[in-house]
């Protein structure tokens, strides 16, 4: 691995870390304010717009970890598609004309990794979130524990991984 691309990854994991802290103390605590709150009082009896926004967001959050998530980290952390790429399509991915193809590649797959797990992180947490949604419109605590433990899973399935980047930007 080129130097800089090392020195550039190492700084890289650090804020990984950090972002990764941040979304896991959200999902948490809104596991907390979920359990806590309990819902409102005053929700009605029947199948109205209450629980069509609750099926909704269900649907939505399903296909947010089991279609969207697994489509995009393929999409993005595959060293594959950047090792065997085109120049045209690594500068459609913003490699410059005047760097080493090698290093480039190192560093796209970097780019690529980072924005992997923010994006997985974010759709764990927009799951997290939409526990919280339900329990307010209504639904009981299993419900919306479906979608906190879903994002609990999902975050503690894809923590960052210093050892395996390095070992991934080793062979492209």
């Amino acid at each position: 691995m080129h130097p800089i691309v090392a020195n550039v990854a190492e700084k890289q994991i650090k804020s990984l870390k950090w972002i990764y802290g941040i979304m896991a103390l959200t999902v948490m605590g809104t596991s907390s304010v979920t359990l806590l709150l309990g819902p409102p009082a005053d929700v009605g009896a029947g199948f109205g717009i209450l629980q069509w926004t609750q099926l909704g967001l269900g649907i939505f959050g399903a296909l947010l970890l089991g279609l969207i998530l697994p489509v995009t980290r393929a999409r993005l952390l595959n060293p594959d598609r950047v090792k065997n790429a085109s120049d045209k399509q690594l500068a459609t991915w913003g490699l410059p004309n005047n760097i080493n193809p090698q290093i480039g590649r190192q560093a796209i797959y970097l780019t690529r990794y980072t924005a992997g797990s923010v994006i997985s992180w974010g759709l764990a947490t927009a799951t997290g979130l939409y526990g919280l949604i339900v329990r307010m419109l209504g639904s009981p605590a299993l419900v919306s524990g479906f979608f906190l433990a879903a994002a609990i899973l999902v975050l503690v399935l894809l923590p960052p991984r210093r050892q395996w980047l390095f070992e991934t930007i080793e062979i492209i």
